[in-house]
């Protein structure tokens, strides 16, 4: 047994330092003299979730029917699992990619919600939850594609940035419950998705 969670511990690390975003068209340059940048993070009804890339009214009806099969579950267990699911889709999504991008971030600061030249744009196109057996656990997956627009005139795109399948996985300060359940998991993915972008951006804007 420890073999194994060794071997799975080495293999996600692996992968947590081989995972890269992909610059796709015009270049960071612009964020250089920015000491303040907006963030919007979507998760829309066109997300794509699991292999199978269910809708999320799919996956929410499968979770749905897991739940309530199991003898010692109740409705308010379902009810305490949609409002998480809802909750973490609403904010906290949003705040742990916050969290990863600002996390060696100096000179610049993301935020969400402020008037900023620029308005960086986090779109969720795919998730994989992964899951969680007691000591062995498969990291959530993240796709998204992410741009810069200039706020006052949204047509006008710096940057677009692909970030695909990227795993929740390699940050030492989250505690272990964060990955119990789907949604916490997933926050892992995009909070590591932010790190990743602000390591790209910073080799660019030194």
């Amino acid at each position: 047994m420890r073999k194994l969670i060794l071997m799975l511990s080495v293999g996600f690390a692996a992968v947590a330092y081989s995972q890269k975003i992909k610059l796709v068209s015009g270049d960071f340059a612009a964020l250089k003299d920015q000491t303040e940048v907006n963030v919007e993070l979507l998760f829309d009804d066109k997300v794509l979730i699991q292999a199978e890339n269910l809708s999320e009214a799919q996956y929410l009806e499968n979770r749905k029917k897991d739940v309530l099969n199991n003898p010692k579950k109740t409705n308010e267990d379902w009810t305490k699992w949609i409002n998480e699911w809802n909750d973490f889709k609403e904010t906290k999504y949003l705040a742990k990619f916050l969290k990863g991008i600002n996390h060696k971030s100096k000179n610049i600061v993301f935020k969400n919600n402020i008037r900023s030249k620029y308005t960086l744009k986090v779109k969720t196109i795919w998730v994989y939850a992964g899951w969680s057996g007691g000591f062995v656990m498969q990291p959530a997956k993240l796709t998204s594609e992410i741009t810069m627009v200039e706020t006052d005139h949204p047509q006008n795109v710096v940057f677009k940035v692909d970030s695909p399948m990227i795993e929740g996985v390699g940050i030492s300060e989250n505690p272990n419950s964060e990955y119990i359940m789907e949604y916490g998991r997933i926050s892992v993915a995009y909070e590591k998705t932010g790190r990743l972008l602000w390591k790209a951006m910073a080799k660019e804007i030194k």
